[in-house]
C-alpha cells in the first residue's frame, strides 16, 4: 500500500469523525430561511416578531437513524413492541450509548436573587458563583445536614461614603416651588417616548427631601442622585415654558450669559459627587440614575459623556439581572414591569447612540431574555403605544446597521444576497410603520393633539432610519452616473431608490421640525430635534453636490438653516453649524451659484410667565448673591460658553472641534464598497 493511499485513508477517517461530532444546527423558520436571514429561534422567532411578519416552522423530517429504528421496532414481535417504551426513549438510549449524538447535561441556568425590592444579585451561566452554589447543594445533599450560615457579600458596602454626603447634597436643593417647576418641565419635555421614572415616585422623593424630619440611609444615595439629575435636565428645557406672546411686566436685566444653564451645571455637579456611591450601591435605582445623567449629557456630549453614562446604566442593569426574564415568584408584577421598562429604555437608547456614533454595543441581543414592556395600570408615562413604537424603531435601526455591516464585509459572491436583504428590510420597515396607530398615538401630527410633540419625535427617529440606510449610496450613485457602462439597470434602480428615500426623509424631518417650531417651539436641549436637523441638512448638502442646487433642495436648505440656528445650545452645536455653513458655501461656489447666507439670529427677547418667571427670578438672585464682580460659571451647554467677559460676541469661539468629530460620530458605519457587477444581482 502506497504512502499516498494511506494518507488519504487517514484523512477520510478524520473527516468522518469530525463530521460526526458536529452539533446539529437549530431549526430555522421558513420565513428567515427564504430571506436568507439568521433565525433566532422560536416559535415565533424574535426577528419575525420584531418585524411584524408571519413566522412558520416546517416540521423536520426524521433522520435516517430514527427511521431505521422505527422500521426495526415495527418488525418486532407484538409483545416486545407493547412494552411501554417510546421510540424517543429508545433513540435517546441508542445515541447516548454510541456517544455520537449524546451530550452532557451542561444546561446551567442563570440565577437572580433579590436582596430587596431594589437590589438583586445576578449570576450568569457557568459563573464561579453558580458552580459554588452547585457544590454547596451537592455537599448538603450528601451530608444531609443543616447548611452552615454563609456570609454573602452582595455589595461592597464598607466602601460607601458617610451618610453626610446626602445632607451635603440636599443643601444645594432649590426652593420647593422651583424644584416642582423643574420636575414638571422634565415630564413635559424630557420624558417623551422613553420610560425613565414614574411621576408619583419622584414627587414622593421631593416630599421626603423637603421634610425636615426625614431620615436617610446610604441606600438613598442613588435616588438622591436621580433627583438632582432630573432637576438639571429641567433647567435645560425650562426655556420651553417661556410665554413669548405676553410682554414681561417685571422684566429682569438679562445678562449675555444663560443663567439657567449655569444653575443646571451646579445641580449636575452635585449629582456627580454621588457617582462613586451610586456605583457601589449597584441597584435598580443606580441604573436609573445613570440613565438620567446620560439624558443630561445628550445635548452636551452624545458620543462621549452620554455614551459612557449609558454604558454604566447598562452595567448596573445587568448586575441586577434586568436583562433576563424573571418569574412571578421572584418579584411582583409591578416590580417586574418597572425592571422591564427601565431596561428596554436603557438598551434602546444605548444601542441607538452606539450605532449613530460608531461605537461598539455593550450587550448582544442574544444575551437578553427580558420580556418587552406590557400595558400596566400603574404606569401612566410615557404613552405605552409610543414607547413600544420607539423600541421598534430602535430594533429596525439595529437591523439596518447589521445589514450594512454585513454588506460591507461580505465576499463578492454574497453581495447580491445581502443587497436583497437590505431591500426586503426596507419594505418590511415601511409596512410595519404603516400599521401603527394614526389616532392620537404614534403618527398623529395634529398640533392640537395630546401627543403632538411625542409623535413628531417618533417620526423623526423613523425617518433617520432611511437617512442611515441611504447615505452610504449617495456618492456611489453619482459615480455610477458618470460611468453609465458600469453596473446593471437593477443596480441603478436600487441605488436611486435608497437615495430618494434618504433625501425625502431629510425633507420630511424638516417638515416635522417646522411644525414643532410654529406650534410649540424647538427645544435647544433636545438631542432628537438637533441631531435630526443636522443629519437632514448634511443629506441635502450631499445631494446638492450631486445634482446641483435645485429649487426644492435650496428651499429645504434655507429652511433647515433657520431651524438649526434656533437650537444653538453650546460650543459643539455652534461649531457644527459653522461647518454646515462652510460646506454650503463651498457647494455654492462649486456650482457657480453664489448667494449670501441669510443668517437669522436667535430671538433673545425675554418674557416671563408664572412658574418660569419665578424660576428666572431665582437664578438672578443666585447671581446677585455671588457679588457684582463675580463671574457666573457657565456649562458647556450654554450658548455663551468660552466667551470671556467684555469680548465681542460675534467672534468665533476659541476652540473649534475637528471636522472629523463632526462627520464621524453620527454616521460612521463606513463607506460601503460595492462591486458593480454583483450588487444589483441578476436582472
Amino acid at each position: 500500500m502506497s504512502q499516498e493511499f494511506r494518507d488519504e485513508v487517514e484523512e477520510r477517517a478524520v473527516k468522518r469523525k469530525r463530521d460526526a461530532n458536529k452539533r446539529r444546527a437549530s431549526l430555522a423558520c421558513e420565513t428567515c430561511r427564504k430571506q436568507k436571514e439568521k433565525c433566532e429561534g422560536g416559535p415565533p422567532c424574535w426577528r419575525c416578531e420584531r418585524l411584524g411578519r408571519p413566522c412558520h416552522f416546517q416540521p423536520q423530517p426524521p433522520s435516517k437513524k430514527a427511521m431505521s429504528t422505527l422500521q426495526t421496532k415495527a418488525c418486532m414481535p407484538q409483545e416486545l413492541n407493547d412494552n411501554g417504551e417510546s421510540l424517543a426513549q429508545i433513540a435517546a438510549k441508542c445515541t447516548t450509548k454510541n456517544g455520537v449524538e449524546g451530550s452532557w447535561d451542561v444546561n446551567e441556568s442563570f440565577d437572580v436573587q433579590f436582596v430587596s425590592s431594589d437590589v438583586a444579585f445576578y449570576s450568569g451561566e457557568f459563573s464561579h458563583w453558580n458552580f459554588a452554589e452547585r457544590l454547596r447543594r451537592s455537599m448538603s445533599d450528601q451530608r444531609k445536614s443543616t447548611e452552615p450560615t454563609i456570609k454573602e457579600y452582595w455589595r461592597p458596602t464598607h466602601l460607601q461614603s458617610s451618610i453626610r454626603v446626602i445632607a451635603e447634597a440636599l443643601s444645594e436643593l432649590p426652593p420647593r416651588p422651583i424644584a416642582e417647576f423643574l420636575v414638571n418641565v422634565f415630564f413635559k419635555y424630557g420624558e417623551v417616548n422613553n420610560f425613565w421614572m414614574q411621576r408619583d415616585w419622584i414627587e414622593e422623593k421631593i416630599s421626603i427631601c423637603y421634610d425636615p424630619d426625614s431620615e436617610y440611609m446610604t441606600n438613598d444615595i442613588s435616588w438622591v442622585c436621580s433627583l438632582f439629575a432630573v432637576l438639571a435636565i429641567g433647567t435645560q428645557m425650562a426655556h420651553m415654558e417661556e410665554d413669548k406672546s405676553a410682554p414681561s411686566l417685571n422684566a429682569v436685566d438679562e445678562t449675555p450669559t444663560c443663567s439657567e444653564d449655569s444653575v443646571g451645571l451646579v445641580l449636575y455637579r452635585v449629582a456627580c459627587k454621588l457617582i462613586p456611591d451610586v456605583i457601589l450601591a449597584a441597584s435598580q435605582e443606580s441604573a436609573q440614575a445613570f440613565l438620567l445623567l446620560a439624558a443630561y449629557g445628550l445635548p452636551v456630549s452624545t458620543g462621549g459623556l452620554s455614551y459612557t453614562y449609558f454604558g454604566l446604566a447598562l452595567k448596573m442593569a445587568i448586575q441586577n439581572g434586568m436583562h433576563r426574564k424573571c418569574s412571578d415568584v421572584e418579584c411582583d408584577s409591578r416590580t417586574n414591569e418597572f425592571r422591564n421598562r427601565l431596561f428596554w429604555s436603557i438598551y434602546t437608547l444605548e444601542r441607538r447612540t452606539s450605532i449613530m456614533h460608531g461605537r461598539p454595543v455593550s450587550i448582544a441581543r442574544s444575551d437578553i431574555s427580558a420580556d418587552l414592556p406590557k400595558a400596566h395600570p400603574a404606569f401612566k408615562s410615557p404613552n405605552f403605544s409610543n414607547m413600544m413604537a420607539f423600541i421598534s424603531v430602535a430594533f429596525w435601526t439595529s437591523e439596518v446597521a447589521e445589514t450594512l455591516t454585513l454588506l460591507k464585509k461580505c465576499p463578492k459572491r454574497l453581495m447580491s444576497d445581502y443587497s436583497d436583504r437590505l431591500m426586503r428590510l426596507r419594505s418590511s420597515i415601511k409596512q410595519s410603520w404603516d400599521s401603527l396607530s394614526t389616532n392620537t398615538e404614534c403618527k398623529d401630527l395634529n398640533p392640537r393633539g395630546q401627543l403632538f410633540r411625542q409623535n413628531c419625535h417618533l417620526k423623526m427617529c423613523y425617518m433617520l432610519i432611511f437617512i442611515y440606510m441611504g447615505r452610504p449610496f449617495i456618492f456611489e450613485s453619482k459615480e455610477r452616473e458618470r460611468h453609465p457602462e458600469i453596473g446593471s439597470s437593477t443596480t441603478k434602480s436600487r441605488w436611486s431608490g435608497l437615495v430618494e428615500d434618504c433625501v425625502e426623509s431629510a425633507l420630511e424631518i424638516l417638515d416635522a421640525l417646522q411644525l414643532l417650531s410654529e406650534n410649540i417651539g424647538l427645544c435647544r436641549a433636545s438631542y432628537t430635534e438637533f441631531s435630526s436637523c443636522r443629519a437632514a441638512l448634511l443629506v441635502i448638502l450631499a445631494e446638492s453636490l450631486n445634482v446641483g442646487n435645485s429649487p426644492k433642495l435650496q428651499e429645504g436648505l434655507d429652511r433647515g438653516m433657520v431651524l438649526i440656528r434656533k437650537m444653538i445650545g453650546g460650543t459643539a452645536s455652534e461649531s457644527e453649524i459653522s461647518y454646515i455653513e462652510a460646506i454650503e458655501v463651498a457647494i455654492r461656489n462649486l456650482s457657480s451659484k453664489e448667494h449670501e447666507i441669510n443668517t437669522m439670529g436667535v430671538n433673545t427677547e425675554q418674557t416671563a410667565s408664572s412658574a418660569y418667571a419665578r424660576f428666572k427670578d431665582w437664578t438672578q438672585s443666585m447671581k446677585k448673591d455671588r457679588g457684582p464682580g463675580s463671574h457666573v460659571e457657565l456649562s458647556s451647554f450654554s450658548p455663551k460658553f468660552n466667551i470671556s467677559p467684555g469680548s465681542d460676541e460675534s467672534v468665533f469661539y476659541n476652540e473649534m472641534h475637528d471636522i472629523t468629530d463632526f462627520f464621524n460620530p453620527d454616521w460612521s458605519v463606513g463607506d460601503v464598497v460595492l462591486d458593480p457587477d454583483v450588487f444589483g444581482g441578476t436582472s
